[in-house]
């Protein structure tokens, strides 16, 4: 059997028909109108109805009764209609048009004879007089028909007989007919929309109204935009087959169907679309691919270590938001790098830079290389920043505002790619750091990135002056002799110089070089280093000295609780160093009470703090044990953790407890460290007299 495709006209005020074209009507046999069947190609369904040929439809094009497309759940955009083989004509058959003849009338006896009448041209009408009825007008241009009998008037009603039938009346001259006016094309330049698309290289799609779309864009699937070879942020251009009115937007990507551009009401008004489907075609120039282009730079400040590009770069370079880019200066080899973002205001042809990504890098050009980078951005492990008020000289205040808004400043830092060489600047918190050191350190062309795992160490650029308590355990584990002594002969030397007493001499001839020494006298070695150090520096920072074991005691300086590094007065640092080894090195006890030892030093930070409350203090603890006095340990350290102020350090001999000791190290922003040797251990606590560093870890 015959069968076309056509596409869908919806027309509502037929039922239970399809119009077709008479070209369409003759493939498939059908000269009036005739039962066919109709197949909805996308789900199988079939039905049968009335198929009638019509000069006013379009030969790619059916117009469908919308209760036929109901039936057959159609929602696509073509229908199959099928010839059954038999037709009916649509012209009225020779019995429809001839008015029928009226039953003759009974014979009755003729009335009296009457005057006689001028002769008339009007034939009198057989049986009962009858008057003669009007004469229809004419249709213009109508052709002109032969008069027709008149029919025989109707038999008059007798009583106990049957109605008598009716006579059906012509309804024209002739019994035809009347001609009608012929229908008006509202779209005389539709054109087919198959040739359409090939015209504008493009693909049909179903408009469809949604409120999500706002004015200005439409939106399509990734991959119709793949079909077209455009994408996010470019412009598209269509046009109605039927009205040939034409539009264009934005393109939005989305999540929709592959057959469909959703679009607002507004726009769908405004560019006069009726067709049920219109062609969408690019309007934008083919789209190259590229490994890396060259871009003129412009600079932006606050952009949060991101730069912009066009789509078209986008599309260009194969990026995604967020993507990183990798630029370089020809001229001068500076390299730099940024995550990326698209802005359909960049013209297509420029790269938009942060500032300080591109003062960091040391880009000079009007002009880079941008390449979307294939190398993967390593995580850091551990930063070491190197932090500078951007004005001003309060160092300290500084870091302690970074340390209380520890997860801003890596949440800002995160933005960055962090490259070899990068500076950067918080200008809202009045901060600038660069990377000192990190672990993978950065060398090459390496990119990495902080990220929430990362350990933030805070260094100061420049001086700061900072106080110390030394805590050390003495109890009897302490007397272990299982320190290894190597690497020390540099520490040995200094305080040979800088001390002649007997005492120290004779202290420091314990300390030969491949043997074991106790756990004491090397701890009341670290101590004595530690505060030549201090004297060294000459800032008049304070060092207090406190011992533990059974109970905690803070060891007198003179009439003093400390140790004043710049009091000037001869012989200060040798007569700490001989305390030292005498209290420390000579001495222990049974216990470990180090939440006592904690409790000492709280008493000796407000001391500190009274006397200068903005400068920080630095508290080191050197234990080989547990504590033996429960909770206090503990409880004494989370109130050192909220002193901005304050930093703890923890150094571990022998077997203490790591997990805790780490635990405590962390919330106070230090560290906690256990040497494998004496020359370690020196190392260590030299460091620490001159190196204020803020740790703050990932995790607390």
């Amino acid at each position: 059997m015959p069968e076309i495709k056509l596409f869908v006209d919806t027309k509502a005020d037929i039922q239970n028909k399809v119009l077709i074209s008479t070209s369409n009507a003759e493939k498939l046999g059908i000269t009036g109108q005739a039962q066919a069947e109709i197949v909805n190609p996308d789900n199988d369904k079939k039905i049968q109805t009335t198929v009638e040929a019509s000069e006013q439809v379009l030969d790619f094009a059916g117009k469908f009764a919308k209760n036929v497309l109901d039936q057959l759940a159609f929602s696509g955009v073509e229908l199959i209609v099928r010839s059954l083989g038999g037709q009916s004509s649509a012209q009225p058959s020779p019995a429809e048009t001839q008015p029928q003849k009226a039953p003759q009338t009974p014979q009755r006896k003729a009335p009296p004879p009457r005057p006689q009448q001028p002769p008339s041209s009007m034939p009198k009408p057989q049986g009962i007089p009858q008057p003669t009825p009007p004469k229809p007008p004419r249709t213009p241009g109508a052709p002109s028909t032969p008069p027709q009998q008149m029919p025989s008037p109707p038999k008059q009603h007798i009583p106990g007989q049957g109605q008598p039938s009716q006579v059906p009346q012509p309804s024209g001259p002739g019994g035809m007919q009347a001609a009608q006016p012929e229908e008006i094309d509202p779209y005389p330049n539709r054109i087919d929309p198959s040739r359409l698309r090939d015209q504008k290289d493009g693909i049909i799609l179903k408009p469809v109204v949604s409120s999500n779309v706002e004015g200005g864009r439409v939106h399509l699937s990734g991959n119709v935009l793949q079909q077209l070879g455009l994408g996010h942020g470019m412009l598209i251009g269509w046009e109605d087959p039927l009205t040939r009115s034409e539009g264009s937007a934005r393109i939005t990507q989305a999540q929709i169907n592959d057959n469909e551009i959703r679009m607002s009401k507004d726009t769908k008004e405004d560019t006069f679309i009726k067709a049920d489907n219109i062609v969408v075609y690019s309007t934008e120039p083919p789209i190259k691919k590229a490994s890396e282009i060259s871009l003129e730079v412009q600079s932006q400040p606050e952009m949060m270590g991101y730069c912009l590009v066009s789509p078209r770069t986008q599309h260009t370079l194969s990026l995604n938001k967020d993507d990183v880019v990798a630029f370089e200066d020809e001229l001068t080899a500076a390299t730099g790098a940024a995550k990326v973002d698209i802005s359909e205001d960049v013209d297509d042809n420029v790269i938009i830079i942060d500032s300080e990504i591109l003062e960091a890098s040391g880009i000079g050009s009007f002009e880079v290389k941008v390449s979307k980078n294939q190398r993967k951005i390593l995580p850091l492990q551990s930063v070491s920043l190197g932090i500078s008020p951007i004005t001003g000289e309060n160092m300290w205040e500084l870091i302690s505002t970074a340390r209380e808004n520890a997860q801003a400043l890596k949440d800002w830092l995160s933005n960055y790619i962090i490259f070899k060489g990068i500076k950067l600047r918080w200008k809202s918190v009045n901060l600038a750091c660069s990377i000192v050191d990190c672990v993978p350190d950065l060398t090459g062309d390496i990119l990495a990135q902080i990220t929430e795992n990362t350990t933030l160490n805070l260094s100061p650029q420049g001086l700061v002056p900072f106080n110390a308590i030394l805590i050390i355990d003495i109890s009897r584990s302490m007397m272990a002799r299982d320190v290894f002594v190597t690497n020390i002969a540099p520490a040995i030397e200094g305080i040979k110089a800088a001390m002649e007493s007997r005492e120290i001499q004779e202290f420091l001839k314990k300390f030969k070089d491949g043997v074991n020494i106790p756990r004491r006298i090397s701890a009341a070695f670290a101590a004595v280093l530690f505060l030549s150090e201090k004297v060294g520096r000459g800032f008049g920072e304070k060092v207090s000295v406190i011992r533990f074991a059974d109970e905690a005691q803070i060891l007198p300086f003179g009439n003093s609780y400390y140790m004043d590094s710049a009091s000037g007065k001869k012989g200060v640092l040798e007569d700490a160093a001989r305390m030292i080894v005498d209290r420390i090195g000579n001495a222990y006890g049974q216990a470990t009470n180090m939440g006592d030892a904690m409790l000492k030093a709280r008493s000796v930070l407000n001391e500190f703090e009274n006397m200068n409350p903005d400068q920080p203090t630095m508290i080191v603890l050197l234990t080989d044990g547990m504590p033996t006095d429960g909770n206090k340990f503990f409880e004494e350290i989370q109130k050192f953790s909220g002193n901005p102020n304050v930093v703890i350090y923890i150094l571990g001999l022998g077997n203490p407890e790591d997990e805790l000791m780490e635990r405590a190290a962390k919330l106070c922003g230090g560290e906690y460290f256990k040497p494998d040797d004496a020359g370690e251990l020196l190392v260590w606590y030299s460091k620490r007299a001159r190196d204020l560093t803020v740790k703050m870890k990932a995790h607390k």
